[in-house]
């Protein structure tokens, strides 16, 4: 029987992420968000309060002090907290993601060391870095086909029982406040890149390791991106996560968790552009009515309100799929529509935000301008829309049509 209804612990977590949002995040969004410095926009003291209520942790199992929490547990957290700012969120759905990687490709002994150290950590700035994408372009990472000349350039060569690793990585969601990066190198330049390829796990202040200067951003200016520089970084063979040439195997086994939580974040978004579009119109009179009242007015409101609620079905489903693959038919194959339904929605529902606040949507007073330009970056990060389109449709025949 289907049921979405929540647990009390899910309420719960889902409550404390929601007031987060509003009054945490909110009354300080918008004002960082002008800021010209985008090393000022980070809000490091907020990273700090998330982390210690638990929101990096909550895919973190409990044996090593987490939240022990599925991915509808990361939907709900990354919904709310998209919903106060998309920039904020980043911080925390990348950590909750790569913790997730971590507990899927590591073996005990690094998840005892890695994942106890995030939930251990007092201070609130055990956030994680994901340092897969390059400057040649973010779907380069991704050539699947058997020539090796093409794909990850970044390179780790053996040395003893170390890795030494040289490279540039680009587009990096929280690098330089970060204490591990995962890092995809190139182990293997004779293989096909998605078999010559490993993940390194990577701690702050490793000699070699360095940045470049803070991005300045359209959107989602509260979360930091930056290039990621290894200058011959020599790294045990302990950080190596599972097995030599294994990487995309462990980054695609964990892919929909990050479409989950990015299409969370899309939601979140879009439901607080609906929200505001929707008082808007309840406040806002033209010849003596609201302006809800309004056909065109109101049936843009459905239609936005209809997409936020496809949506976030769509990515419940695809979250229960990925840990329930040997129940979904073969759909938690298809993981990454959870990334891309949402994100194809959130730029025309905050457009159709701003056409119903007209002139005042334009402007820096009212929420909806950033909404916008916060909107523009889902088609094109954490894999863009067309790349994972192409991915999904050479699995369709796998996965039958037929309801689960």
């Amino acid at each position: 029987m289907i049921d979405f209804s929540l647990t009390e612990e899910q309420k719960a977590l889902q409550e404390t992420a929601r007031k987060f949002a509003l009054n945490e995040i909110r009354p300080i969004a918008a004002q960082l968000d002008r800021l010209h410095d985008p090393e000022k926009s980070v809000p490091l003291d907020l990273v700090k309060k998330g982390m210690q209520l638990g929101f990096g942790t909550v895919l973190v199992p409990e044996q090593y002090g987490g939240f022990g929490g599925t991915l509808i547990d990361c939907a709900l957290v990354t919904e709310e907290l998209a919903y106060g700012d998309t920039g904020a969120a980043d911080i925390f759905w990348v950590t909750m993601s790569l913790s997730r990687l971590i507990n899927m490709g590591a073996n005990e002994e690094q998840k005892e060391r890695w994942l106890k150290a995030m939930c251990e950590d007092e201070t609130g700035t055990f956030v994680l870095g994901g340092a897969m994408t390059e400057p040649s372009g973010g779907s380069e990472i991704f050539y699947p086909f058997a020539d090796p000349k093409f794909g990850v350039k970044t390179t780790a060569k053996k040395d003893g029982d170390h890795y030494v690793i040289n490279g540039q990585k680009n587009f990096i969601t929280n690098a330089g406040i970060s204490k591990l990066y995962l890092v995809l190198a190139r182990t293997d330049r004779s293989a096909p890149n998605l078999g010559g390829c490993s993940i390194f796990v990577i701690p702050e202040g490793t000699p070699g390791l360095s940045f470049g200067k803070p991005e300045e951003k359209m959107g989602h200016r509260l979360s930091v991106v930056r290039e990621v520089i290894l200058e011959d970084v020599r790294i045990h063979q302990d950080n190596l996560l599972g097995q030599e040439g294994e990487g995309f195997k462990i980054l695609l086994q964990c892919y929909e968790g990050n479409g989950v939580a990015c299409g969370s974040s899309a939601v979140g978004l879009a439901r607080a552009a609906y929200d505001a579009a929707l008082q808007y119109s309840q406040e806002r009179s033209i010849w003596g009515q609201p302006i809800f009242q309004y056909d065109s007015v109101a049936g843009k409101l459905v239609d936005m309100r209809m997409k936020i609620e496809a949506s976030r079905a769509l990515i419940w489903k695809m979250a229960w799929a990925a840990e329930n693959s040997d129940l979904s038919r073969g759909l938690s194959k298809l993981g990454s529509i959870a990334k891309v339904f949402p994100t194809s929605f959130v730029r025309e529902i905050t457009i159709q935000a701003m056409e119903i606040l007209g002139g005042y949507g334009y402007m820096q007073e009212f929420p909806i301008e950033k909404y916008v330009r916060d909107s523009m970056l889902f088609p094109i990060y954490d894999g863009t829309n067309d790349l994972l389109k192409k991915f999904i449709g050479w699995r369709l025949p796998e996965v039958p049509s037929t309801v689960i």
